[in-house]
């Protein structure tokens, strides 16, 4: 921690402290409300100091309650979450590992997590383990829980405690996270945010068992919602085991030749892969999904290799290895991409293999009926007559260029500006794709020289 963020931390501690004083509370205002998917939710309530006692309406408070929210807005400002702070000791995320697991076992498909946990393998469920049960990684992956924003709902929290000398402390927070955390506390003219879940946990105390938000704010959940960033973290991990599992052959004479980033298998599809079943009579697709890198590449390259999957076996691994060398050499020597790779090294494109080729039957049946959507049909029809020569660039989800032999490039189609690739969106006329039409963007069929110049 710096001497800045160090001095600033004392800072805030003592103008806590020193304003939340310990005069007796005169009453607590608290407004919580919650809108979303479903009827909205707003409730007020008033917790007022009566001759010693502190009462809701007609019912009676607990005073150690009261003044257990008091104590924990006096207390040191967290400046950031920690597992300390949260309570998370290493015997807790044992317990809690274990109890997540138990709940998987008897998940009836309402948790996505819980489902896949309940799903997994032995060693799959190990990798979970393992990484939830070490604190050093539970550290490193602690503030994704806090991040906005997880879920389409709307929570938000605003207390005024009131104290009797006449001062009084703002609590507000619209987190989706568990504890509500981050709370902002304003003071005077101080505000400050802190993540102390203990202004939580004496809050949820206070509120009716049925009260807005109070689910969220006690961080009941708070076990669930880390082992959801838990799996996103270990995903490659879990995937790895997966595919170690069904197709260690294929991942072995892989990893001869490429350094295997990830890999999966899956019935996923999008517009270059995949089948996309309707309905229940129609069988679908598998297949290996492996991301791949050597050490010659250039930074930000990569090969992406989709390899059907069928009873047990991956199909056309040695003809993928042994013919998708010519269509990386083909990329890398454009001209005008690798001035781009040059002056954006970060910039990220991934060369596309599916099954038997770079250029899919898939893909080009829809490149051919988005062409004539464009009105190029001829565009299509030169494509075609080259189809197993042509390699196909994915700049980012979506955004799709085609790479002649001759190196001229076509832009099939794009959703986001990054996928130009240095282009700007008033260069191109798109329409509207056939299929797989993303939110922003469209099909273009724009062709551009092996330098770099718009040629249509």
């Amino acid at each position: 921690m710096s001497r800045a963020l160090v001095s600033a931390s004392f800072l805030l501690i003592a103008t806590v402290s020193t304003y939340a004083a310990d005069a007796p509370i005169k009453q607590i205002e608290i407004k919580s409300s919650w809108s979303g998917l479903g009827p909205s939710q707003k409730t007020e309530f008033l917790i007022h100091h009566d001759t010693g006692e502190y009462r809701l309406g007609s019912t009676l408070i607990d005073r150690a309650r009261v003044e257990s929210l008091s104590a924990s807005i006096r207390q040191p400002v967290q400046l950031k979450p920690t597992l300390d702070n949260l309570g998370m000791n290493e015997e807790w995320l044992k317990q809690t590992a274990e109890q997540l697991e138990r709940d998987a076992d008897h998940n009836d498909g309402g948790d996505s997590t819980l489902y896949k946990l309940g799903n997994g393998s032995d060693d799959q469920k190990w990798i979970f383990r393992h990484a939830y049960t070490d604190p050093r990684f539970m550290e490193k992956v602690l503030p994704e829980i806090f991040r906005c924003c997880h879920t389409d709902d709307y929570p938000h929290v605003e207390v005024v405690v009131s104290y009797l000398d006449g001062s009084r402390v703002v609590l507000s927070s619209h987190s989706q996270s568990e504890f509500m955390l981050p709370w902002k506390l304003e003071m005077g003219s101080t505000k400050v945010e802190t993540f102390n879940k203990n202004i939580s946990v004496a809050l949820a105390s206070l509120l009716p068992t049925k009260a807005p938000n109070r689910d969220r704010i006690s961080g009941e959940g708070l076990g669930l919602a880390l082992a959801w960033v838990v799996m996103g973290a270990i995903e490659n991990d879990w995937n790895l085991s997966n595919v170690k599992a069904h197709a260690s052959d294929a991942l072995r004479k892989i990893g001869n030749e490429y350094e295997i980033l990830s890999s999966d298998i899956n019935p996923y599809h999008d517009v270059t892969f995949g089948v996309y079943v309707k309905d229940s009579t129609v069988e679908g697709e598998e297949n290996l999904h492996v991301d791949l890198r050597r050490r010659d590449f250039p930074a930000g390259f990569l090969l992406r290799a989709i390899l059907l999957y069928k009873d047990n076996t991956v199909s056309g691994v040695d003809q993928f290895l042994q013919t998708v060398p010519r269509y990386e050499d083909l990329l890398l020597a454009v001209p005008w991409l690798a001035r781009l790779r040059a002056n954006q090294p970060k910039g990220g494109t991934t060369l596309l293999w599916v099954h038997d080729k770079s250029l899919s039957d898939k893909a080009l049946q829809n490149f051919a009926a988005d062409m004539h959507v464009v009105g190029k049909d001829s565009l299509a029809d030169e494509v075609r007559n080259v189809q197993s020569q042509v390699a196909v660039l994915n700049v980012s989800y979506g955004d799709w260029w085609l790479v002649l032999p001759d190196r001229r490039m076509i832009l099939w189609r794009y959703e986001s500006v990054m996928g130009l690739l240095g282009w700007k969106t008033s260069d191109f006329h798109e329409r509207e794709c056939t299929d797989y039409q993303g939110v922003t963007g469209g099909c273009v069929g724009a062709v551009v020289s092996p330098e770099g110049e718009l040629m249509n």
